[in-house]
């Protein structure tokens, strides 16, 4: 038998779901079966969805005893936000959902200048430019510092957190506004706003590139790690401590980073077991095609759920279960990553607590939702109360007011974010 059978064969007898190594903008991960802890040392990315220990990717990880970094920077577990896209590096029990982490990193996507905003009053999804990079706003996006996203203006200093693809646009899974303006940011921010994206258009003479929609002037900027000649094409950090100059419309740097050796992707090692989830940034041509600058390759005997071949085109969101060969990630399935908007508030009835952060609610119309380890869980209450910043399933109560974003599996409401709101 041919080796890429034998290694397909021996990932189907493991217990579906087990990842071995998980890259950035990683789906759930898990597997059942069995007492003992496996996938030691491994790497886990995706979003920190709940507290209890820390929850990413439908997976509990005991933190106790872990370093945490939040922007290369020494932290602490109450530094972690629910939204964010974090990288769990630990081990993972055989039955899928606990863990243990060794340590947590996490570092943001863009924090820079809101140029416009385009999602209407009263709206909750849409789209605002930030220092040129679209940033997509859906219905499970957390959203701090303003009461709706429609809040957000111009000036304003955000952070996001997301699947970027790279190349100028973000679906946020959490957006963060930081301070009203750049001088008041640059106040307890002293290394300025940034931007990490793949460099285009690069015009060595004037020292300027792109990335996304904003021109980029480095001619007063330190290089860090940059390599001699065209940067075309290399994944990069900008940070500005100028802004944008007002006349050209382009963004000052003050330093220009090489990240991740300029290679947005992630390499990991042959037969690593991998889950992806992220927008698929690059369409099929042949037999691949690229996920968040990550390399993916199908064959006869890849999978498709939702989704064909020839549907494998930039900006849809999917996910990849497979493994890594030959320093490509070869698909078993691939599947349409299915983000409801479904939405319904209502108060709460009763809970019924299985796990931390699992269980069903009933409201008062009766409808039944469940919450897994995979739910979004924000506490977004402030009549009278402080939001619960750790809040999960066991903190909800009888008579509490909630917003849940859900979908439908085989006759059973999942909730994919449940908030508790004011009435």
């Amino acid at each position: 038998m041919e080796l890429a059978n034998l290694l397909r064969l021996s990932l189907k007898l493991k217990t579906a779901g087990i990842a071995l190594f998980t890259v950035t903008m990683l789906s759930a991960c898990g597997g059942g079966g069995g007492g003992s802890t496996t996938n030691t040392g491994s790497a886990f990315t995706g979003t920190l969805t709940g507290f209890g220990s820390v929850f990413v990717n439908g997976v509990e990880f005991e933190t106790s005893g872990s370093s945490i970094s939040v922007d290369d920077e020494n932290a602490s577990e109450d530094d972690l936000k629910v939204g964010m896209q974090v990288t769990v590096v630990g081990s993972v029990d055989a039955n899928g959902t606990t863990g243990t982490a060794t340590s947590i990193t996490f570092s943001d996507d863009l924090e820079g200048i809101v140029i416009s905003n385009s999602i209407l009053a009263g709206q909750t999804t849409g789209d605002i430019n930030i220092m040129g990079q679209t940033v997509s706003v859906s219905s499970t996006t957390i959203v701090e510092g303003v009461a709706t996203p429609d809040l957000i203006t111009a000036g304003m200093i955000v952070e996001v957190s997301g699947y970027s693809s790279g190349m100028g646009s973000i679906q946020a899974t959490r957006i963060e506004v930081k301070a009203a303006d750049l001088m008041t940011y640059l106040a307890t921010h002293p290394e300025g706003v940034e931007v990490k994206g793949i460099v285009a258009n690069h015009d060595e003479t004037n020292s300027k590139f792109d990335i996304g929609g904003i021109t980029i002037d480095y001619s007063a900027a330190t290089l860090d790690d940059m390599p001699a000649g065209n940067f075309d094409g290399l994944f990069v950090e900008v940070k500005s401590t100028a802004g944008i100059d007002s006349n050209s419309g382009e963004l000052i740097a003050s330093e220009v980073e090489l990240e991740s050796d300029g290679d947005m992707g992630h390499d990991g090692n042959d037969n690593d077991e991998v889950e992806i989830k992220g927008l698929i940034t690059s369409a099929i041509n042949g037999n691949s095609f690229d996920v968040n600058g990550q390399t993916v390759t199908v064959d006869d005997q890849t999978e498709y759920e939702g989704i064909n071949k020839a549907g494998l085109l930039v900006g849809v969101m999917i996910e990849v279960e497979g493994h890594y060969q030959n320093g490509s990630l070869l698909a078993e399935e691939v599947e349409v990553e299915d983000e409801s908007s479904n939405e319904v508030s209502d108060t709460v009835a009763s809970v019924t607590t299985t796990a931390t952060n699992s269980g069903t609610v009933t409201l008062q119309g009766g409808m039944v939702i469940t919450v897994t380890s995979a739910t979004i869980m924000k506490d977004s209450r402030d009549n009278g109360f402080t939001p619960d910043p750790k809040f999960n399933l066991s903190a909800l109560a009888q008579g509490d007011f909630v917003e849940v974003y859900y979908k439908q599996d085989n006759g059973a409401f999942i909730a994919i974010k449940l908030e508790r709101d004011d009435m």
